[in-house]
């Protein structure tokens, strides 16, 4: 092994060819015959040879990466957009960068976050990369116009907010008619939907889909404000409702996320007396958990196309470098995944 870094320059002796041909088989493999590049990659085998990408990129002013901000991969779906968007990118020759925000509410009341997502946005501009996913959290038209002069293709994700840009998103307002419509499918009259106040737009858009369903099928809807989204705050917000619930009357209780349906599933677990779906039902309608096989009750909740919704987000910033582009608003749905939890 030599003593110094390899270089371009040292590939191309080692392997016998000329330095142009190198950069082709770097940029352009195509442009260089197949032996040769056969050649040339067992030549950088042997040295551990790996590519300047910061002078590459100084050149070219730019890079091959793609940025994806995602609010938290503690969440499924962005978990499943990051996969999609990878397998999508990597199939057309790029590098997939994801930046984890960590996007959370330290209060509902007054509205507070706390989160990384200007910083991150800043960065990826700075880094000049090809564009970017930006799955926002609230109204990312701020952020976007600030960037503009470092990066032009941008696609948002998951947040619906017209603009100088292309969308992907999921149909959340079908999520809450779907989890209406199949809880009165399966008897339920009484249903109680259980949210913190609507400071996304997803909870916000899921609760105007519950409220169409009960309106049309004259479900009983009692709108439950929890104290945030996740397991505790589910469980004490089963623990209340079914504290001051009339006895006796069978009751739904529809979870705007599914850590909210598990932890009221954590609470009825304690309570033998009451049947599962015979008196209480549960439902989510984020689609976050599986609902294993292995679950002491599986909960019905819907699917979301994370997968699908990052493939369509690479292939519409490919689409915004182009000339002639149109931008797209393309809105996913979502199904039913049912279980024994109603």
């Amino acid at each position: 092994m030599p003593s110094e870094v390899p270089t371009m320059q040292t590939v191309a002796e080692e392997a016998g060819v000329s330095l142009g041909t190198v950069s082709n088989y770097m940029n352009q493999p195509s442009l260089v015959a197949p032996a040769t590049r056969v050649k040339v990659q067992a030549a950088i085998d042997r040295l551990g040879y790996i590519r300047n990408a910061a002078a590459r990129d100084l050149k070219r002013q730019g890079n091959d990466g793609i940025g994806l901000i995602v609010p938290d991969i503690l969440n499924r779906l962005f978990v499943e957009i990051a996969r999609g968007a990878q397998l999508a990118s990597n199939r057309e020759g790029l590098s997939l960068l994801m930046a984890n925000a960590v996007y959370r509410f330290t209060s509902f009341e007054p509205l507070a976050t706390d989160d990384q997502q200007d910083q991150y946005l800043d960065f990826f501009a700075e880094e000049r990369v090809s564009g970017i996913l930006y799955a926002a959290m609230s109204d990312p038209t701020a952020g976007i116009n600030r960037i503009r002069g470092h990066v032009r293709p941008v696609v948002v994700i998951n947040y619906d907010q017209p603009g100088d840009w292309c969308s992907v998103l999921l149909d959340n307002q079908q999520a809450g008619r779907l989890g209406g419509e199949h809880l009165h499918e399966r008897g339920f009259r009484r249903v109680y939907f259980v949210s913190p106040p609507d400071v996304a737009q997803p909870l916000t858009d899921r609760r105007a889909g519950v409220r169409d369903a009960a309106s049309r099928l004259g479900l009983d809807l009692i709108e439950f404000t929890a104290g945030g989204l996740w397991f505790d705050d589910g469980r004490r917000a089963a623990e209340e409702i079914l504290r001051s619930a009339p006895p006796g009357e069978r009751l739904a209780f529809l979870g705007a996320t599914d850590e909210l349906a598990l932890g009221a599933l954590s609470v009825l677990r304690e309570r033998p007396e009451v049947r599962i779906p015979e008196d209480v039902g549960v439902m989510g309608l984020d689609g976050a958990h599986d609902g294993q096989r292995s679950d002491w009750v599986p909960l019905t909740s819907v699917i979301v196309p994370g997968n699908r919704m990052g493939e369509e987000a690479i292939r519409l910033v490919l689409g915004e470098a182009r000339p002639g582009h149109r931008h797209e608003r393309l809105t996913l749905p979502v199904a039913l995944r049912g279980g024994r939890s109603t």
